[in-house]
C-alpha cells in the first residue's frame, strides 16, 4: 500500500470511523500526558525525532528540565547528521540560558530567538515539525519544552500528517519561516549575552521578592531596559579583563558610555552601550 493511501486511511480512522484499521505513522492523533495510560508528550517527540530526516521547532519557553530527557535523542541525531532549527523567544524572560546554550552546542541545531519587545507583539507558539521523505508529521498544541509540559501537565496537542504538497504542511512551514527570517529574530551570538544578563537580573529580583514575602509577584515586575542590559554586559567584560574601576556616563537623551582604565592612568573609553 502506498503512503498516500495510508494517509487517506489514517484520516478515515481519525475523523470518520475509528473502526477503520490504519497505521499509527499516517494517522492524525491527540497527543497528551496521561499517566494512567502511560502516555507522555515527550515520548511522541522522541519517536518523531528518531524517525525524521529533518525538523523545526517553535516554542515560547525552553528549560533545562525540558531538554535534559531529549538530549540523548538529539545527540543521536547529531551523530547521524540530522539537522534541526529551533525558534524560541524572550517572552517573559522565561527560557533558561543554560538550556539555550546546551542546544546551541549541538552542531546539528541552529537556535534563534524572536525578540517580542522589538516586534511589539507576543509569541506563544508550540509547534514541532518533523519531515521524513515527502511526509510531514506536525505536533501543535499547548506543550513548551519544559518538564511539566512534556511529562505530566494537562496538555492538549494534535498531531497532523501532511505531504509536502499538502495545504497544512505548506501553511505551517510558511508561518515558521516568516518568524525564522523576521528582522526581529536574532541568532544565538546576537542575543545570548544580553538575554542571559537580563535573565539573571530578573531571577535575582524574583528570589528577593519571595524572601521579602511580596504578596503579588505580578506587582514586582522590574527588568532592565536595553541600555541598562548593555551597561551590565559591558561592565562584566571590563571586570573580566582585569580592570578594577569603571565609569558610566548616561546623560539625558544621550548614548550611555562605559569608560575605564588602569590604576595609575586616566580613564579611557571602552565601549558604547546601545540605547
Amino acid at each position: 500500500m502506498g503512503k498516500f493511501e495510508e494517509i487517506r486511511l489514517g484520516f478515515e480512522t481519525a475523523y470518520i470511523n475509528d473502526s477503520v484499521v490504519s497505521s499509527d505513522l499516517y494517522r492524525p492523533q491527540f497527543v497528551s500526558n496521561n499517566y494512567k495510560e502511560g502516555k507522555k508528550v515527550l515520548s511522541s517527540l522522541e519517536d518523531e525525532l528518531l524517525l525524521c530526516d529533518g525538523f523545526q521547532i517553535s516554542v515560547a519557553f525552553i528549560t533545562m528540565s525540558g531538554i535534559t530527557p531529549l538530549l540523548q535523542t538529539l545527540k543521536e541525531l547529531e551523530k547521524r547528521n540530522i539537522h534541526g532549527q529551533i525558534l524560541t523567544t524572550n517572552y517573559l524572560n522565561f527560557s533558561e540560558p543554560r538550556a539555550l546554550k546546551k542546544l546551541h552546542e549541538l552542531s546539528n541545531i541552529t537556535l534563534k530567538m524572536y525578540d517580542v519587545e522589538a516586534a511589539g507583539k507576543g509569541f506563544h507558539t508550540k509547534g514541532y515539525i518533523f519531515k521524513k521523505d515527502e511526509i510531514y508529521r506536525i505536533i501543535i498544541g499547548s506543550s513548551n519544552i519544559t518538564s511539566a509540559a512534556l511529562t505530566y501537565n494537562r496538555e492538549w496537542n494534535t498531531k497532523v500528517v501532511s505531504t509536502d504538497q499538502g495545504e497544512m504542511a505548506k501553511t505551517i512551514l510558511a508561518e515558521f519561516y516568516d518568524l525564522w527570517d523576521s528582522k526581529y529574530t536574532l541568532s544565538f551570538d546576537d542575543f545570548y549575552e544580553n538575554y542571559r544578563t537580563r535573565y539573571d537580573v530578573i531571577k535575582h529580583q524574583r528570589e528577593y521578592a519571595k524572601r521579602e514575602e511580596v504578596l503579588s509577584l505580578e506587582n514586582y515586575k522590574l527588568q532592565p531596559n536595553s541600555m541598562q542590559t548593555g551597561f551590565i554586559v559591558n561592565l562584566k567584560k571590563i571586570l573580566a579583563s582585569g580592570e578594577d574601576r569603571a565609569l558610566l556616563i548616561s546623560a539625558t537623551g544621550e548614548r550611555g558610555i562605559f569608560v575605564t582604565g588602569g590604576r595609575n592612568s586616566g580613564f579611557t573609553r571602552v565601549s558604547e552601550a546601545l540605547s
